[in-house]
């Protein structure tokens, strides 16, 4: 994800090695007591939430806009908050990270040609680090590299 112009930052996951999972195995024990969290439960509710509320939803990628089944063309942030308003117990940060999750990772039409999907990549990328005009603050524990 870029978050800059030009040479700029971005975030990278990584995961331990093998042998660092091996060396102290505790990440796995974090993990699957994060995942069983009520945190962790809301968490992968939401993520999964988002994703079928989504599922068939399109994009202008050009001009930013979640295209939904009614026809009604929202910006991600507006989409976050029609997701809420359907789903009231859901926090809105959640639900906009989400739906930013879903633009960068789970949209993919089958007719999209490779050339397609990279302008699409491209156009959200540029401007998924943005939510509703705010910058989207990186999470936690996320590591920074700048792009060369």
């Amino acid at each position: 994800m870029r978050v800059g112009k030009g040479k700029g930052w971005s975030i990278e996951y990584r995961l331990p090695s093998i042998e660092e999972i091996e060396d102290d195995p505790s990440f796995i024990d974090d993990v699957l007591e994060y995942a069983n969290s009520p945190e962790g439960l809301l968490y992968s509710e939401v993520s999964d939430t988002v994703s079928d509320v989504l599922e068939r939803a399109d994009v202008d990628a050009k001009e930013r806009q979640i295209i939904w089944e009614d026809g009604q063309r929202l910006s991600i942030a507006a989409s976050a908050q029609r997701i809420e308003a359907e789903h009231p117990g859901y926090p809105l940060d959640l639900i906009e990270e989400h739906v930013v999750e879903w633009l960068e990772g789970e949209f993919a039409p089958p007719t999209y040609t490779r050339d397609q999907l990279d302008e699409l990549d491209r156009l959200t990328s540029c401007g998924s680090n943005i939510i509703g005009g705010k910058p989207r603050r990186p999470k936690s524990g996320l590591e920074l590299a700048t792009l060369e």
